[in-house]
């Protein structure tokens, strides 16, 4: 490669005014009069306003593929007609639900959403984590039908258990004690999700983030559900395991017990189901720590460090001398 030669991008961040303008010619909705970046994650969402309301636009990073997004968006057209609240896709003209763009680093997807009207919802009392089991039931209810052309692949323990410690192994070069306990510990915890798989665990379409994060509480306390971007097929139980992590950070039991009654008036669990809701919990700190392993060609190495280390080993062998 020559001093001349283009260096080769990992992630752009699009233009919001060309945004602006893509959107404008592909979608037939009010006059739009400004679009803002709102945040990077694992995609890129902007903020649009029209003369008639906010939308929401999405631009999918490269690594997603057309196919993996049509399930999605798929996805939330279905939720929407069973009467689900969430953010729902907008067709372009041709009735196309993901436009391609071109970018430096390859083709990415922008996707035009409704706005999702409230604020995030708060984990703070007990009516919100009534109502937060309740939209995951919802949720869990009018999918159980759900069917696509596209396919996503599956939250399994592939993707829960051993991915995740894949990409964390090479951060643990220097720590070859604590990566033998993880690696002992992903171990252990595939096997004891197999027994519970083994007795017939609720399998379906998972939110695959759901949380307070991407749920907003409107004036009249409806909350609409948004962010299916990590949604797949798996054992619900995962979506249950989420809501744990956060009940149990906020270590308040009564407002986990609240999501778990307002879960179970619309969506029974049986025996197995609750009984496995911890080792989801913790398949949820395996797989978010490799999710920021995965990433750090994007999101920078920086987090990936000593002290988030020693807090998910700490929470590790905490959670086995409890549960295991």
């Amino acid at each position: 490669m020559g001093l001349a030669d283009p260096i080769p991008v990992i992630r752009s961040i699009v233009s919001p005014d060309a945004l602006l303008d893509r959107v404008v010619q592909s979608y037939a909705i009010a006059p739009a009069v400004d679009c803002r970046l709102l945040k990077r994650g694992l995609n890129d969402t902007y903020l649009l306003t029209t003369q008639s309301g906010p939308y929401v636009v999405r631009v999918y990073r490269a690594w997603r593929s057309g196919e993996e997004i049509q399930y999605e968006l798929d996805l939330l057209r279905h939720l929407s007609c069973r009467g689900v609240a969430v953010s729902v896709p907008i067709a372009a003209h041709g009735d196309r639900l993901a436009l391609p763009i071109t970018a430096p680093e390859g083709i990415r997807y922008l996707a035009l959403f409704t706005y999702a009207d409230g604020s995030r919802a708060s984990w703070t009392d007990s009516e919100n984590a009534y109502r937060m089991g309740s939209a995951a039931a919802a949720i869990h209810a009018a999918s159980d039908d759900f069917t696509s052309t596209s396919s996503r692949t599956p939250l399994d323990l592939g993707y829960l258990i051993d991915a995740p410690l894949a990409a964390i192994r090479p951060f643990f070069a220097n720590r070859p004690a604590d990566w033998a306990y993880l690696e002992q510990f992903g171990g252990r915890l595939k096997n004891l999700a197999m027994r519970f798989v083994a007795e017939g665990l609720d399998w379906g379409v998972c939110h695959g983030d759901f949380g307070p994060k991407n749920i907003h509480r409107g004036s009249d306390g409806r909350l609409t559900t948004f962010d299916f971007d990590l949604c797949g097929p798996g054992w619900r139980a995962f979506d249950l395991g989420l809501m744990q992590w956060v009940a149990k950070d906020h270590k308040d039991e009564a407002l986990w017990e609240a999501f778990l009654t307002g879960y179970a008036e619309i969506r029974p669990l049986s025996a197995a189901d609750f009984a496995s809701v911890p080792v989801f919990h913790a398949a949820a700190h395996l797989s978010s720590l490799g999710l920021f392993a995965e990433n750090i060609g994007d999101w920078g190495a920086a987090d990936m460090n000593d002290w988030l280390f020693d807090r998910e080993l700490e929470f590790f062998r905490a959670w086995e001398a409890e549960h295991a």
